[in-house]
């Protein structure tokens, strides 16, 4: 999906599905960030979601229902399977604190691998990729592959396979972007267009992806207001979101796995239109 600079986000129609089914994915994910009612729910400056500089290395092959127990990390793994012809379009991964994860089923032809620095296999979480049903006879047979697993430190590659056979994979890189909400930081009246703006880096040099949420209740509980946005930027029209006098946006920026967090500095105002916060 493509936002453009300084306009107002709207959703293709051709990629609503996909788009309903990411949100709903975000949503699941992000409800395991740690919150705390009227206080900053994150630093302001970038936290580093990645593995922690004391984290320890995984060596070896680790059972998965070990790591469901003792992982505090979500890797979260996005992407679209073409069934017909046995190829993967990978989207943006997102390494989240939390340990909410998606049901494995006991057997599947289908799995994602985790491989350390020397293509060892670190652990193996098989998966039934979400098959599209509405697709013409003519069309190849489309899958959504969403799934949340146990982060693992240390992890250099995830591989998507098919029957031991690698479909596609990503690169890990070494470290997680950084990134700092710029406005809104809190105490503003926010209506009509706005123009949510913040800064990032990423010392590895990668291409970040970002998605912007958004949260009536101090952070308890956020909605996907934007998402694969490139630039730093996105307008929002606030007269489509539901009112409160505690708002927040959230920035989730991304490298492709590695992730980074910040939330405005403190509450905002959106004065109540035709839409109510539940």
């Amino acid at each position: 999906m493509t936002i453009l600079k300084k306009t107002i986000y709207r959703i293709k129609p051709v990629n609503l599905r996909h788009h309903i089914i990411l949100s709903l994915f975000i949503m699941f994910i992000v409800i395991a960030l740690p919150s705390k009612v009227y206080s900053l729910y994150l630093p302001q400056n970038a936290i580093a979601v990645g593995p922690a500089a004391t984290s320890q290395c995984i060596t070896g092959y680790v059972k998965p229902e070990l790591l469901s127990t003792s992982s505090n990390q979500t890797l979260s793994v996005l992407g679209t399977i073409d069934l017909t012809k046995s190829t993967v379009k990978l989207d943006p991964f997102m390494v989240l604190p939390g340990s909410k994860f998606t049901a494995r089923p006991t057997n599947s032809s289908f799995s994602i691998d985790l491989l350390d620095s020397k293509g060892g296999t670190l652990a193996r979480y098989p998966f039934d990729p979400k098959v599209y049903t509405n697709i013409s006879q003519n069309k190849d047979k489309m899958a959504l592959l969403s799934e949340a697993i146990p982060y693992v430190p240390c992890l250099k590659e995830i591989v998507i396979s098919k029957d031991n056979k690698e479909l596609a994979s990503r690169n890990v890189d070494d470290y997680p972007p950084k990134v700092r909400i710029i406005f809104p930081i809190g105490g503003e009246i926010l209506t009509g267009n706005i123009t949510v703006r913040w800064q990032a880096t990423d010392a590895d040099g990668g291409n970040l992806t970002y998605f912007v949420l958004y949260s009536t209740d101090t952070g308890r509980s956020w909605q996907d207001v934007a998402s694969d946005i490139k630039d730093t930027e996105t307008t929002v029209n606030m007269a489509a979101l539901p009112g409160t006098t505690v708002g927040l946006f959230r920035i989730i920026a991304t490298d492709g796995v590695n992730t980074g967090i910040s939330d405005s500095n403190s509450t905002f105002n959106v004065p109540s239109t035709s839409i109510t916060a539940g």
